[in-house]
């Protein structure tokens, strides 16, 4: 196989999770009417096609596979994506110049080399919402963010719909503290990571403690985000937890 190829949603298992085992693999969504895609495009290309350039380049055109950007978060493009070992790892958006896109491949973790004899978290099957749920719980609690959210984004209409939706923003939140998307200055931003980081060990009641701090200081914080990953934490624990029962009172006070 060449470093630089196109993949689209039948063979992305192989071109891209499969083959990460073996070395990064770089992930481009664009498409043709993208201008800042026309720019980055040829420096991945011929970064790729370099002497031990470390990595091989997936080209994925978002207006044929929407389900796929669906799948992995793709709200605007050029948007590259990182996979090392199976897991997306690193991303980022827009045209970046050459320097930083170097300095973005060099920082990526190295391939084992060895892929899984079976797929750990395979691909849920569409026609069982309910599996396809418990696998997203699962994850969560694993503190797998990404991986959760490939399962819990596009979810199939079911009686577990609802549910699905209401881990999303869990989903999220998790995904974008492991890719370091929640850094920031504030002590906000800093408690608002730290909720990640403890939710992440399994630690609830501090992670919710510290979500509910900032819920309280501004209501406003990233739109409202953190209220939503609170509910997505009731979903994941159930309403018979005493955590749930005891933060959701919590929540509606911080609220009103």
């Amino acid at each position: 196989m060449s470093n630089v190829f196109d993949s689209n949603q039948a063979t992305f298992q192989q071109d891209v999770i499969q083959r990460s085992y073996q070395t990064p693999v770089l992930v481009d969504f664009w498409a043709p009417w993208c201008g800042p895609c026309r720019m980055l495009g040829p420096v991945l290309e011929r970064m790729a096609n370099e002497p031990n350039s470390g990595f091989v380049l997936a080209k994925v055109n978002s207006d044929h596979n929407q389900q796929l950007s669906m799948q992995y978060g793709v709200r605007g493009i050029p948007n590259v994506k990182a996979f090392v070992n199976g897991r997306l790892v690193d991303e980022f958006v827009g045209a970046q110049p050459e320097p930083m896109v170097r300095q973005f491949v060099q920082r990526l973790p190295k391939a084992n080399g060895t892929a899984p004899a079976a797929n750990t978290t395979p691909p849920p099957a569409a026609d069982d919402p309910s599996a396809r749920l418990q696998q997203g719980r699962d994850l969560l609690k694993q503190g797998k963010g990404c991986e959760a959210l490939t399962v819990l984004n596009n979810f199939p209409t079911s009686p577990e719909t609802e549910s699905a939706k209401k881990l999303q923003p869990l989903a999220n939140y998790l995904c974008d503290a492991s890719l370091g998307k929640l850094n920031g200055s504030t002590d906000l931003d800093n408690t608002y990571q730290q909720a990640a980081t403890a939710i992440r060990r399994k630690d609830y009641s501090t992670g919710m403690y510290q979500l509910l701090t900032v819920i309280n200081q501004d209501k406003t914080y990233r739109s409202g985000e953190p209220k939503n990953v609170m509910l997505g934490l009731f979903e994941l624990l159930g309403d018979a937890d005493p955590l749930t029962q005891s933060y959701r009172q919590s929540l509606a006070s911080a609220i009103f």
